[in-house]
């Protein structure tokens, strides 16, 4: 009698992923402390994410993963700055810079009119690309006829064969 394969792991265990949310929120706890205005401007960053994360049907969540990214990258400058600072009060002006608030929500909004835009622009030219191979197929079909006569478009429209 053969032995059955095992199934092949489909992801990370629950050891694995419990080591790595108990980092995760350790180093948010030693960050909350330490600055509180970075996390302050870090969950306030990633609201248009919740948003995405929300709003999106799918089971992937690729828009959130698209609008969380560019947040986090436009983010990023302001940490490490907020970072070097450290300290209690460290951090605390990125909270007032404009230009901080303005970079986040912008990168959101970019990343949000990709989601939008990308589909629409996909489909077009998936279109295209369907009406070309007609036009190449209908060529073709007109030359096979032109060699081999009429009696090729009689066999194609057979019985069984869909009518044109």
């Amino acid at each position: 009698m053969a032995r059955k394969p095992k199934p092949a792991k489909k992801g990370p265990g629950a050891m694995t992923l419990a080591l790595a949310g108990s980092g995760v929120i350790a180093v948010v706890a030693w960050l909350a402390y330490s600055v509180p205005w970075l996390c302050m401007y870090v969950v306030a960053g990633f609201m248009p994410t919740l948003a995405a994360a929300l709003v999106d049907p799918t089971r992937q969540k690729h828009d959130a993963i698209a609008v969380g990214t560019m947040s986090m990258g436009a983010m990023l400058p302001f940490l490490l700055e907020g970072l070097a600072q450290m300290g209690r009060t460290g951090g605390r002006d990125i909270l007032s810079n404009a230009f901080a608030w303005v970079a986040v929500y912008a990168a959101a909004l970019f990343a949000w009119g990709l989601c939008w835009l990308f589909p629409i622009v996909m489909n077009a030219i998936y279109e295209r690309r369907a009406e070309n191979r007609l036009r190449q197929l209908q060529r073709r079909q007109v030359s096979l006829e032109a060699e081999w006569g009429e009696r090729v478009k009689e066999l194609a429209e057979g019985p069984g064969a869909p009518a044109p």
